[in-house]
């Protein structure tokens, strides 16, 4: 037991270790954050109807279109928090009790059956978002960490190495990885009407130079506990930003967004593409490796999670690094106006490419908002995603040009079971 214990604690202070590389310097400044609660609240159904700073992020060619004009976003934060398939309710339920044999097996058949036991943690904050006439400058930051371990690392955990039958027995580490990075963002963004006798019809752009603060990856390379002779192996290489020798800058690009938005009577149509390219990359220099190697048995112990250069990193960690930037998304959006204070909206979107995951690969969703109550804006929404689903809500309160807005969503699929929430105080757009 206390040899297991010693791995599994060992395993956890490198990956907190490799994550304070993301934390502990000042600024942690990413891809433009959803600077408007509107968006979460309509579940991100808001191709065809963003307007004000929400354009930035979202459509830039909405900074055209009527609605827009001057909007200011005071420090939107939006949270992001989830574990699965033992969950936060999970936890909840058995707090401050002797966790049972029965709930113990129950958790482990679901982590058995999903094939790991997934966590994931996320910040977005909008440092600046800023409209004025058709121009807009937005400044935010994204934090986003997940990790995965192995079944048989949670047996351990819950059972230690005694197992579940009270006998010692084989464990597998395999499959456990630890993944995060905080990225900051600027964008400037130009919308431009274009004549139609028709209907409004603009396009937009937004030209975007991203900076990285911080990087962790870890993949597990064969760890494992062996019950008869008892030896604990620990192979879990992290390749993770120099925490002794922090940089504002460890990797830079340049992004650009463009939109469409047009309307006919009661119609709108939207269609954006972000990352039309993207020169993100992290820089090498800055990056270093831990072997993250262990192998105890009765009466001697080796271990290796000394820091080295990146160039010692194995090639699977090197190519995971390189991946690691932002992938082109196209989202086309229509919306109709059912009223004058009710409007329907849809969107359809897609992910290319397996780099920094920010949104999921595939998205068809709708969403609602109602505004009839004048000083109260009620929204919500719903979308298929990759192997799963997203709802959203959220409500604003109108006082002249003065917003306070709010909105929650949770989201299951390839991004891992998630719930958000976000806050805004705003003036001139929600």
């Amino acid at each position: 037991m206390r040899t297991t214990n010693r791995i599994i604690a060992s395993v956890t202070v490198v990956g907190l270790a490799a994550f304070g590389g993301l934390f502990s310097p000042a600024p942690l400044p990413a891809q433009l954050a959803n600077a408007s609660a509107t968006t979460i609240g309509l579940a991100g159904n808001h191709t065809a109807t963003a307007r004000g700073f929400a354009a930035i992020s979202v459509n830039p060619a909405g900074l055209a279109m009527p609605g827009s004009g001057f909007s200011l976003s005071l420090l939107p934060i939006q949270v992001r928090s989830g574990i699965d398939p033992i969950n936060f309710s999970d936890l909840k339920d058995v707090e401050g009790t002797v966790i049972s044999a029965a709930t113990k097996e129950e958790w482990l058949s679901r982590v058995n059956t999903e094939g790991r036991q997934s966590g994931t943690f996320g910040v977005d904050v909008s440092e600046l978002a800023l409209t004025v006439g058709r121009l807009g400058l937005q400044l935010s930051t994204i934090v986003s960490a997940t990790m995965n371990l192995a079944p048989d690392i949670v047996e351990a955990v819950l059972f230690g190495n005694a197992g579940r039958t009270g006998s010692p027995t084989d464990l597998s580490f395999s499959g456990s990885t630890l993944e995060g990075f905080a990225v900051t963002t600027a964008g400037l963004s130009l919308g431009v009407p274009i004549n139609s006798a028709t209907g409004g019809m603009a396009i937009g752009a937004t030209v975007k130079w991203s900076v990285g603060h911080g990087v962790a990856v870890a993949r597990d390379q064969g760890g494992s506990f062996v019950s008869d002779p008892t030896r604990v192996t620990v192979n879990f290489p992290i390749v993770h930003t120099d925490e002794d020798d922090p940089e504002f800058n460890n990797g830079s690009g340049v992004g650009l967004d463009v939109g469409f938005m047009m309307t006919r009577d009661r119609m709108s149509f939207g269609v954006s593409v972000q990352n039309v390219f993207n020169t993100f990359a992290w820089k090498e220099e800055t990056l270093r490796y831990r072997p993250g190697t262990a192998d105890i048995q009765q009466g001697s112990s080796e271990t290796d999670f000394e820091k080295q250069s990146y160039s010692a990193a194995p090639a699977a960690l090197k190519a995971t690094i390189e991946e690691m930037t932002f992938d082109p998304t196209v989202a086309v959006g229509g919306a109709y106006d059912v009223s004058e204070d009710f409007t329907v909206s849809a969107d359809v979107r897609s992910r290319l490419g397996d780099g920094l995951a920010l949104v999921p690969r595939f998205h068809l969703g709708a969403g609602a908002e109602y505004r009839g109550l004048r000083v109260l804006h009620l929204r919500g929404g719903a979308a298929i995603i990759t192997d799963g689903f997203q709802l959203g809500g959220g409500a604003s309160l109108v006082l002249g040009p003065v917003n306070f807005s709010a909105a929650v969503a949770v989201q299951t699929g390839d991004l891992e079971d998630t719930t958000f929430a976000q806050f805004v105080l705003s003036f001139g757009n929600r």
